[in-house]
């Protein structure tokens, strides 16, 4: 793991950076750019021993920012933007201008998405980092993420190269933890606890490869040694994929209780079975498989309910069946 490091985080206040953040934190000078909106997010960062920097930095005013860090890793994105405009700004413009303010790093880690990937007809094929991008037609109907996080790769790359600053995009799948609300597995098994319906595509079975966020700390220090000018390009995903369709009666069995699913047509959401090998590389295997992690979840966020739990509990059902 990443040790000794002057490190600036951006995207810490959600659940992928505050999960790293959290960890690499006892070991690292860490600072957290971020706007800190939200009551009590600067607050939450220094309890961690993280030093804040207030800074929003698509606006291209850094004033106040220090720009000698070793490091820097950029995970902060508008997830949901309500147009290509808003996302291009957010996460491609934004992604350019920090860089050029911080083009004195060491290396740079980008973090992109499994959502600029072309969709494929079938979802358990195994997306490798060479495949066609330009956005997900499933995933982009309302939201412009997958197409503005693939500009915002091409803005890193370009300024990779006008300022030397060795580069690793590494497009993100689904990531999970303790920090903030713990990620879209989390969700899933939070849903299925609480008696609620895990929502599912009825056309489209959702495959992801989640990866814990010991792995994804763990994986910083190879990404930060494997940047290149112009850009290291890296799928960022768990070694094993597995389906919604398949985490929900999983967990029901591992919760001792059933689970149901109500059919939703267009969801939210950015899975994405990967092709891990050229991660591997990098980084080797995960260590962290997901029963494993996600037991974990279900000890830390429902206490006594893993134990309870009993063999061949009642098989998933559609809500209304």
């Amino acid at each position: 793991m990443l040790t000794d490091a002057r490190l600036l985080m951006t995207g810490l206040t959600g659940q992928l950076g505050g999960s790293i953040a959290a960890l690499l934190a006892p070991h690292n000078d860490v600072y957290g750019l971020a706007r800190y909106s939200r009551p009590g997010s600067r607050e939450a960062v220094e309890a961690l021993g993280i030093t804040p920097i207030v800074c929003d930095y698509t606006g291209g005013d850094f004033t106040g920012v220090p720009d000698d860090f070793d490091y820097v890793f950029h995970a902060a994105a508008d997830v949901f933007p309500v147009d290509i405009e808003t996302g291009l700004k957010q996460n491609a413009e934004g992604t350019g201008l920090l860089l050029n303010h911080l083009k004195r790093a060491r290396a740079w880690i980008y973090v992109s998405t499994s959502g600029v990937y072309w969709d494929h007809p079938d979802p358990w094929y195994r997306y490798k980092e060479t495949d066609r991008c330009g956005g997900s037609t499933r995933i982009n109907t309302r939201f412009a993420y997958g197409t503005s996080k693939f500009a915002g790769e091409a803005v890193a790359r370009t300024l990779s190269r006008i300022h030397g600053v060795p580069v690793t995009i590494a497009r993100m799948n689904w990531s999970y933890g303790r920090a903030s609300f713990g990620g879209m597995p989390v969700r899933i098994i939070t849903r299925v606890a609480q008696g609620e319906p895990v929502a599912v595509n009825p056309d489209w079975e959702f495959v992801g490869c989640p990866i814990h966020e010991d792995d994804m700390a763990e994986h910083l220090e190879p990404f930060f040694e494997g940047a290149t000018v112009g850009g290291t390009v890296t799928n960022w995903g768990g070694d094993d994929p597995v389906s919604v369709e398949q985490i929900a009666p999983w967990a029901a069995e591992q919760l001792g209780t059933s689970c149901s699913f109500t059919d939703m047509a267009e969801i939210i959401a950015y899975p994405r079975n990967l092709d891990t090998a050229k991660r591997i590389s990098l980084t080797g295997p995960c260590r962290v498989k997901w029963p494993d992690g996600f037991r974990r979840i279900i000890e830390e966020r429902f206490p006594g309910r893993l134990a309870a739990a009993t063999e061949n509990q009642p098989a998933a059902r559609r809500a209304g069946e």
